[in-house]
């Protein structure tokens, strides 16, 4: 039977983050009522750490894209996908232990085929506050997601997936 969830995470020399975003989905997924439902595909994008071992070593599934855009890694996330939902998050981040609960309420009330958690910052200073300033607008103005990112598969795969025309976003 197919998982309900299918994580997609790009990863591009993340050796030092990526345990910590492992260990906030694994309580996600301990909190969701069909935690083994859960996929978590570790695409990665030509790293020259211990990525790829450490996605291994984590029960991760891993998949290798050679194109060192963040959207072909999506994309080649999406195609070995097994989910019904696709999921996708940077390496970088941590994700909240509701999310897959909080994905399957949204999507469970037929209003939205799409969504975004959004982002909370873990620290500030002047810097991170001058840039979050510059951000907030370029996301409102266009469109852009944050946090993780979901859909179905379906949906993912009629719009063609991520643009890989684009070098972000």
């Amino acid at each position: 039977m197919a998982p309900r969830f299918s994580l997609v995470i790009p990863a591009y020399n993340e050796a030092m983050l990526l345990p910590r975003l492992l260990d906030s989905v694994d309580d996600a997924k301990g909190r969701y009522v069909g935690a083994d439902s859960i996929e978590v595909l570790v695409v990665d994008n030509c790293s020259t750490d211990s990525t790829a071992e450490i996605a291994a070593a984590r029960g991760c599934r891993l998949v290798r894209e050679g194109k060192r855009v963040i959207a072909a890694a999506r994309n080649c996330g999406s195609r070995e996908a097994l989910g019904t939902v696709l999921a996708f998050t940077d390496a970088d981040a941590m994700i909240h232990p509701e999310t897959f609960n909080a994905i399957d309420r949204t999507l469970a009330t037929g209003k939205y085929v799409a969504g975004a958690t959004g982002v909370r910052l873990e620290r500030m200073s002047p810097g991170i506050a001058a840039a979050y300033m510059i951000m907030v607008p370029m996301v409102w103005v266009t469109g852009m997601d944050t946090g993780v990112v979901f859909c179905r598969r379906e949906d993912f795969m009629t719009v063609g997936g991520y643009n890989e025309k684009r070098i972000f976003a």
